[in-house]
């Protein structure tokens, strides 16, 4: 299934992504969580299914992109000018989450976490630098971000 479907899978992130790397690693995510076995898939539907995963990894990867593009902007505001309604709010949020990243991810996350979102590292980068490997890196991005959706839906706040 890998040889078949490797090339077309890769190929719609990469038409999505702009990325050679991250495609390669939303590709690879989509193929370890099928052998994580969480995963039951017909065998009629395997290309369809392959393809929608992709897709939808893509647009997670995308939303994650926007929340580092905001995040970022927060960094590099000059906090002695004036700043808008949406940026104060928008800062408010983000520290939200610094706390919240601090204060209920464990080390290793908060490490896999900064590196991934603040540093913008690939999950190859972050394996490498962390000494682990990489679908350890994508276990851990996961968890950290199914925590931080959890409570921030719960708590009804937007990121």
């Amino acid at each position: 299934m890998f040889k078949t479907h490797y090339t077309q899978m890769y190929h719609l992130a990469l038409t999505l992504l702009f990325d050679e790397a991250e495609s390669k690693d939303v590709v690879s995510d989509v193929f370890a969580n099928l052998l994580g076995g969480g995963v039951v898939m017909r065998a009629g539907n395997a290309k369809a299914f392959l393809l929608a995963s992709v897709y939808h990894r893509c647009l997670n990867v995308l939303q994650h992109r926007q929340v580092q593009e905001r995040f970022a902007r927060l960094i590099a505001e000059n906090t002695d000018t004036l700043v808008s309604k949406d940026t104060v709010e928008e800062q408010m949020q983000m520290e939200e989450l610094m706390r919240y990243v601090r204060g209920n991810l464990s080390p290793i996350e908060q490490n896999v976490f900064r590196l991934r979102y603040l540093r913008e590292m690939t999950c190859q980068e972050v394996a490498d630098a962390l000494n682990v490997s990489r679908q350890t890196v994508h276990t851990h991005l996961r968890q950290s971000v199914e925590k931080i959706r959890k409570y921030f839906n719960s708590n009804s706040k937007a990121i």
